[in-house]
């Protein structure tokens, strides 16, 4: 028996009321509850509709949601960094390599116009900066924007903490390099090196989370995201 829209509606607010606010794990569970109440209703027209809900969430395990919600989180945010990860070694790849070397050798001729390089890398730290204030307002213009939250879109949090991370290290690194450091080529380069990896790992991220946004938008588009 095919549930009417006002039924599903029913499920989706009882979900919602326990804590489920990700639209894609809201609309994944609905549609859980939705083929185990049309299994119901066929061999009993007359049941209780809301205390089946009830009793289906009952059943559901002895956290109610939360371990489900847990384990969602837990796949998205490791399939996301693995997707990342992934197409950062693609960047090692041809075709794409001749990005990265063009990246690198670009910022090599910069870095040669620089007298004291501790200056070249002080502005490397501070272009790191920008894009960890980028990811914040990126984080505020998406909540401020969207109609409804997606689980597959929440990389914000776990992403800052991972490059906020990186960029403390690179930071460091260059806290630690004494005077005469600046003046060995080879320091200097192993630094530049590490300044496009973590660029790279930025582009990765963000090329990800931009995809997962489009398949979102195919698969729900008539929320806003």
């Amino acid at each position: 028996m095919e549930l009417t829209k006002e039924q599903l509606l029913q499920i989706d607010n009882y979900i919602f009321s326990c804590g489920i606010k990700y639209y894609d794990v809201k609309a994944e569970i609905v549609d859980h509850f939705a083929n185990i109440l049309e299994d119901r209703l066929d061999k009993n027209p007359s049941l209780d509709f809301k205390k089946e809900i009830k009793n289906i969430h009952r059943n559901f395990s002895d956290n109610g949601f939360n371990k489900l919600l847990k384990e969602k989180i837990k796949s998205v945010h490791k399939m996301f960094y693995k997707q990342s990860f992934d197409y950062l070694i693609s960047f090692f790849k041809f075709p794409k390599i001749l990005i990265s070397g063009t990246l690198f050798y670009a910022l090599f001729l910069m870095m040669n116009l620089f007298n004291d390089k501790q200056d070249f890398f002080f502005w490397l730290y501070s272009f790191l900066l920008i894009l960890i204030v980028r990811i914040f307002y990126q984080s505020w213009k998406t909540k401020k924007q969207q109609k409804a939250r997606f689980l597959i879109l929440n990389k914000t949090n776990n992403f800052l903490q991972m490059f906020n991370f990186v960029f403390i290290s690179f930071n460091f690194i260059t806290n630690i390099r004494g005077a005469e450091s600046f003046l060995n080529p080879i320091h200097n380069n192993i630094q530049l090196g590490i300044f496009v990896l973590l660029l790279l790992f930025y582009w990765s991220g963000e090329s990800i989370f931009h995809l997962n946004k489009k398949i979102v938008k195919e698969q729900y588009p008539n929320v806003i995201v």
